[in-house]
């Protein structure tokens, strides 16, 4: 039963399969997003650009351009002609490469992540970008951009219900292979989905004013301005914007002040704007064994994820965050790039949430429930970091005040940073915390913003104790519990409480390994 079922559910299973020629545009665009984001760095270091495009000129810049472009595209329409994939009765393989030819088999029950994105360019043709991820895969294993979407959603539909049967019996093995054939003969519209999570254009908006992102964009806007200024210097409209700049400034801050303003409200209309092509309509629907958020305006994404490969949940502010009231919630997964548990891109994102939307936490990943307060770390960390700050700062104050006097550029930010190191230590050590909910431990930490990190003891596979000079002489370690999705670190802990922890995650952890097997 459960072969037919995945015979109707892909009737080219097992066949090679090529991508559509419209996969190569997507192709050409990632690859030259690839180039740049790897070169970018290295290309506006030191002013190496500038360099370039004063002693070659424009003309021969935009040669070389062009010419780089030809090969892009060139390379890319030789891995797309060579790229294949087979999706066979319980994994998927590819054979791809130019010079070097590779080929890949990923098997359903190992895949924790699963997007679809749908190009504008590929809407007409209805086809769509298929992508997944698996445990300690420090970036997407398979990517099949251009293929049906009706294929797309088979595939995902059959990673969803796939269950490993390691360490089951026969009887149950047939049970779960009989209901999984069901669901499959059914569709995957048999299971009703819930919806958990609709944020409207507003939130959607406030989201992206409070991304980090945005300063980011500002920082590669003003490198192009100066290029653009340091190449047009010597033309009339250069000129005459100079000239009106330095009348502003020299009016004094009340003509300052409104350019400056106007300026940050452009950046923040344009972090409000990319947030919203990239998530509206933004919806969250909960399949049971799957969680899948779909939205975009440009691009339409699909990201699904199946709960029994989620490794913790992450609730997080950024500064601006905090003042506007929104968070954003991401749920980790095992990588292997030692990043896991850092929100990024990426992650399984459900933007735009209000205070009060803090109890979807509980939704997906059940049995975690925000506390209303978090134990402290010890208060001997901001002694510990006030005294050595104020070393580190006076020093160098003063040897600067010594060897190059006041009008020292440095001297200025020097002593603003040694007046604020106070409440900047003491708010550092403000938001550490934690709290253990059963099973489920929290652990809060942050400065300006805030991150609510939750995940289940179980989920612990190391533990250790970390102590130098100073902690050992008042009784404190730094406990740190390494996770799937990376290291968690509680510091200054008493060393008693720190130990009563770390065994507790280690009887949980064997524990659960004991009922796996």
């Amino acid at each position: 039963m459960g072969r037919s079922a995945v015979t109707r559910a892909d009737p080219g299973a097992g066949a090679w399969q090529r991508l559509s020629p419209v996969a190569l545009v997507f192709l050409i665009v990632r690859a030259l997003q690839k180039f740049i984001r790897e070169n970018l760095v290295v290309f506006l270091g030191a002013g190496a650009s500038v360099a370039f495009v004063e002693r070659l000129g424009m003309r021969e810049l935009l040669l070389g351009a062009s010419a780089l472009f030809l090969i892009i595209v060139v390379t890319t329409a030789i891995y797309h002609r060579r790229f294949r994939f087979r999706v066979e009765e319980d994994a998927v393989r590819v054979r791809r490469g130019v010079l070097e030819h590779k080929e890949l088999r990923i098997r359903f029950s190992r895949v924790q992540n699963v997007q679809l994105g749908e190009p504008v360019y590929f809407r007409p043709f209805g086809l769509v970008q298929f992508s997944l991820e698996t445990p300690g895969a420090a970036e997407r294993e398979v990517e099949l951009p251009g293929i049906p979407r009706r294929l797309a959603e088979e595939i995902r539909d059959r990673i969803v219900g796939a269950r490993a049967a390691v360490g089951a019996d026969n009887e149950v093995a047939d049970e779960l292979a009989a209901d999984e054939a069901g669901r499959m003969e059914q569709g995957a519209d048999a299971v009703t989905p819930v919806l958990l999570h609709a944020p409207g254009v507003g939130r959607l908006f406030v989201h992206g004013l409070s991304s980090n992102q945005v300063w980011v964009v500002a920082g590669v806007v003003v490198y192009a301005l100066d290029l653009v200024f340091r190449q047009t210097a010597d033309s009339l409209a250069m000129t005459q914007l100079v000239a009106w700049l330095e009348t502003q400034f020299s009016a004094g801050w009340s003509a300052v002040l409104p350019l400056l303003a106007g300026v940050l409200a452009a950046l923040l209309a344009a972090g409000g704007a990319a947030a919203l092509l990239r998530f509206h309509p933004y919806r969250l629907h909960d399949y049971g064994q799957r969680l899948v958020g779909s939205g975009g305006v440009l691009e339409r994404r699909e990201q699904t994820l199946r709960r029994d490969k989620l490794t913790g949940v992450v609730l997080q502010q950024s500064p601006v965050g905090r003042l506007l009231g929104c968070w954003v919630l991401a749920g980790l997964q095992t990588r292997s790039d030692g990043r896991g548990n850092e929100v990024s891109q990426r992650s399984f994102l459900v933007p735009g949430l209000r205070a009060a939307d803090r109890l979807l936490v509980g939704r997906l990943y059940p049995g975690a429930v925000v506390p209303a307060a978090f134990e402290p770390i010890h208060i001997r960390y901001r002694s510990w970091w006030l005294g050595r700050g104020f070393l580190v700062v006076a020093g160098v104050l003063g040897a600067l005040l010594v060897t190059l006097g006041r009008e020292h550029a440095a001297i200025l930010p020097l002593t603003v940073l040694l007046v604020l190191l106070p409440p900047l230590v003491w708010l550092r050590w403000r938001q550490w915390g934690w709290w253990l909910d059963r099973t489920v431990i929290w652990v809060r930490r942050g400065l300006f913003g805030q991150r609510l990190e939750a995940f289940e003891l179980a989920r612990v596979q190391q533990v250790q104790l970390r102590s130098s000079p100073y902690l050992r002489r008042h009784g404190l370690v730094t406990l740190v519990l390494v996770l799937p999705q990376g290291l968690v670190q509680l510091p200054f802990m008493a060393e008693e409480r720190a130990a009563a922890l770390a065994n507790q995650a280690l009887f949980a952890a064997e524990t659960a390994l004991r009922h796996r097997v």
